[in-house]
């Protein structure tokens, strides 16, 4: 599991299939350990009203990306109202440095950078990745390539 921290109210969790494999049933408990992580880590009031987009690849795993407003409310009543939005078969651009080492993939530029679209076949290579894309950019981008 990876925390990108983006500000004090948004967060993004990449989480790779070897550590959990989505699944309705126990994505609970898997929220309730990044929650705890994230109030350890960044001292977060989890009394707020929490939006979850869940992006889901059954290559590579989820990315959460969660962004929290503060509610006076929340906090005066000590209630989390946490709201989650699935994108099933989502599909995740990943950013490299080098084409040249993956020029037989499929590959796309953008804003100068160099994206990979992997599957499980070569989701090996996933080491020499800077940034994974996953939402809407990534949708820009295939289709203006």
């Amino acid at each position: 599991m990876k925390i990108k921290y983006i500000n004090s109210n948004k967060y993004i969790i990449y989480i790779h299939n070897s550590y959990y494999s989505f699944r309705m049933d126990t994505f609970n408990d898997l929220l309730k350990k990044v929650f705890k992580i994230l109030k350890k880590r960044y001292q977060i009031q989890l009394y707020s009203i929490f939006n979850i987009d869940c992006y889901i690849d059954n290559n590579y795993g989820i990315i959460l990306n969660i962004k929290r407003e503060y509610d006076p409310f929340s906090l005066y009543s000590k209630k989390t109202n946490i709201d989650v939005k699935y994108h099933h078969n989502s599909v995740f651009l990943y950013e490299i440095d080098d084409i040249l080492l993956f020029k037989d993939y499929k590959y796309y530029i953008y804003n100068n950078k160099y994206y990979l679209k992997l599957d499980v076949n070569n989701i090996s290579i996933f080491d020499n990745v800077n940034d994974i894309l996953f939402d809407e950019e990534v949708f820009n981008i295939i289709n203006n390539n």
